[in-house]
């Protein structure tokens, strides 16, 4: 998906879509941002701002998933820090450990025929993202024990 079908369906299946959606952003005007997140629309365009502002609200961060994948990047959750426990580590590198099961599971089952299918392809992206949530966590929780 790119970004301009992604702002469209992000604002589009938001709860009361566009008309709840524009209230929220302070929009003088639901024609404005219909028009903004219209690919065939041509004098209206989406700011950075306002696509920030979008999935602030919506918590929707396709545009977000979008432009990452445009530029072969990706974007992770960044965990809340709990405090530092030695069990919460534990459960961590556990975590850790399973996820790379399931990563290791799921290439067996992606390569049984010989071949990627796109939706495999999306189902490997869902794992690694998961993976890299964790490493991310881990990565702040040893630098919170670290500094105290």
């Amino acid at each position: 998906m790119n970004i301009l079908d992604a702002a469209h369906h992000t604002v589009r299946q938001f709860k009361g879509g566009a008309a709840a959606l524009a209230v929220r952003m302070g929009m003088r005007s639901v024609a404005v941002l219909n028009s903004k997140v219209n690919q065939n629309t041509e004098t209206h365009h989406l700011t950075l701002m306002e696509a920030s502002t979008i999935m602030a609200i919506t918590g929707d961060y396709r545009i977000l998933q979008a432009l990452c994948a445009e530029h072969g990047k990706v974007a992770i959750n960044l965990p809340n820090i709990p405090e530092c426990r030695d069990t919460a580590l534990t459960d961590l590198v556990l975590s850790i450990g399973m996820n790379g099961g399931d990563i290791c599971a799921q290439f067996k089952e992606m390569m049984a025929d010989g071949r990627i299918t796109r939706g495999e392809a999306i189902d490997m992206s869902k794992v690694i993202h998961a993976m890299h949530e964790v490493l991310a966590e881990l990565e702040m929780q040893i630098n919170k024990c670290v500094e105290q």
